[in-house]
C-alpha cells in the first residue's frame, strides 16, 4: 500500500515538475534575463523551505558531521537544480514543454539506471536487468517519437497564447 501511495505522490509531484518550467518561462518574460528569473525562483523556494524548517523546529541546519568532512559531490544538489531551472528558462519557451520533459525524463532514467546498477552515490545496488533496460529503451524511443513529431509539426505551429513566455522569450546574452 505504501508503494502505491508513493507512486501516486510521485505522479502528482511529476505533474508539478511538468508545470514548473512554464511558470518559470513566463517569469523569465517578465524580467530582463533568465538568470534573474532563476534567482527569483530559487529565492522564493528558499524562503518557503526556511519557513518550513523554522515551523518544524529544524532551523538552523544541524550537521551530524563537520561540513568539511562532507564530500564535495554532496553539496552539488542546488547546483544541479540551478542548471535545470536556468536551462529550462532558456529552452522551454523555444521548444515547448513536452520535448524538454521527454529528454529530461529519459536522461533521469538513464542516470538512475547507471547509479542503481553500480550502487553509486549511496544508492542500493540494483542490477540493470534486461527488463529495466527495455523500459529505459522504450523511454528513449518515446523521446525520438516526440522529437520527430515536433519536427514534422514545425510548419503547423500555432502562435503562443497572449502572455505566454515564448512571446517575449528571455534573452540568452
Amino acid at each position: 500500500m505504501i508503494y502505491l501511495i508513493g507512486i501516486v505522490i510521485a505522479l502528482a509531484v511529476g505533474c508539478l515538475f511538468g508545470i514548473q518550467p512554464s511558470v518559470n518561462a513566463n517569469l523569465g518574460s517578465a524580467v530582463q534575463h533568465p538568470l534573474q528569473a532563476a534567482l527569483i525562483s530559487f529565492g522564493s523556494g528558499t524562503l518557503i523551505i526556511a519557513f518550513c524548517c523554522m515551523a518544524t523546529g529544524n532551523f538552523p541546519p544541524r550537521f551530524t558531521t563537520t561540513p568539511s568532512q562532507i564530500p564535495v559531490w554532496m553539496w552539488m544538489g542546488g547546483t544541479i537544480g540551478a542548471v535545470v531551472v536556468t536551462s529550462s528558462l532558456i529552452i522551454v519557451p523555444r521548444m515547448g514543454s513536452l520535448p524538454w520533459f521527454a529528454a529530461m525524463i529519459t536522461g533521469q532514467v538513464i542516470a538512475a539506471t547507471v547509479l542503481d546498477h553500480f550502487g553509486w552515490l549511496g544508492n542500493p545496488r540494483v542490477t540493470a536487468s534486461p527488463t529495466r533496460l527495455i523500459g529505459a529503451g522504450l523511454l528513449l524511443a518515446g523521446l525520438l517519437v516526440i522529437v520527430g513529431a515536433k519536427w514534422s509539426d514545425a510548419g503547423s505551429q500555432e502562435e503562443p497564447q497572449p502572455g505566454f513566455a515564448a512571446k517575449n522569450s528571455p534573452r540568452i546574452d
